[in-house]
């Protein structure tokens, strides 16, 4: 199954992002400096309200997307209150084989500046890995760009691979065991609070 983009409306009420780790830090018995190991496959959640919703279709069309994204991953946009991104273009990896916590990119608006702190998801093999911009590194005038980010990537993208800037996306499963839904005196649905973790 494909994993299933959740409806745009109603907007979420609330979100809580979260950064998953799974490096850690190294302490010596004996006094010695702490050292951190960053490993592959640290990432991203996020811990969303949807506000009471109309029945129908809202609450009916949430409900299904739900169920469905239950059993094939969800796939939600990752805003970020009150920043505007821009005009990023349409950016994509410029080159195959790269690693680590640098990508060189093509294809994005000239002189374009992404910001610190900026989320976007690079999109490879049917799959969204999102990733947070470290400092505030500037687009070319041909369009092309070097930036730098957290946590590592995960996966080595192949040559054009998309990268969503305007509207990042968090690609994951949703977690708990079950789906529920509060069905209250007509015509109002509450679905409460969802979380989607990155699975990769």
């Amino acid at each position: 199954m494909t994993a299933v983009l959740l409806p745009a409306k109603p907007g979420l009420k609330a979100g809580k992002p979260r950064f998953l780790d799974w490096g850690g830090r190294l302490t010596p018995i004996l006094g010695g400096p702490v050292q951190t190991l960053l490993r592959l496959g640290s990432r991203f959640s996020l811990e969303f309200q949807l506000p009471k919703m109309r029945s129908e279709p809202d609450g009916r069309t949430w409900a299904s997307a739900l169920v469905q994204a239950k059993l094939a991953g969800a796939i939600v946009p990752f805003l970020q209150d009150g920043f505007v991104p821009g005009s990023p273009g349409s950016p994509v990896v410029n080159g195959a084989g790269q690693s680590g916590t640098s990508l060189a990119i093509r294809g994005a608006q000239p002189n374009y500046r992404f910001r610190d702190g900026q989320f976007w998801s690079l999109v490879h093999g049917g799959r969204r890995y999102l990733h947070m911009t470290v400092g505030s590194p500037a687009v070319a005038s041909d369009g092309t760009a070097t930036i730098t980010f957290v946590p590592m990537l995960r996966v080595s993208p192949s040559d054009g691979a998309a990268i969503e800037v305007a509207i990042p996306k968090i690609q994951g499963s949703l977690i708990g065991e079950e789906i529920g839904w509060d069905v209250q005196t007509e015509p109002w649905t509450d679905l409460g609070s969802i979380r989607i973790d990155e699975d990769a």
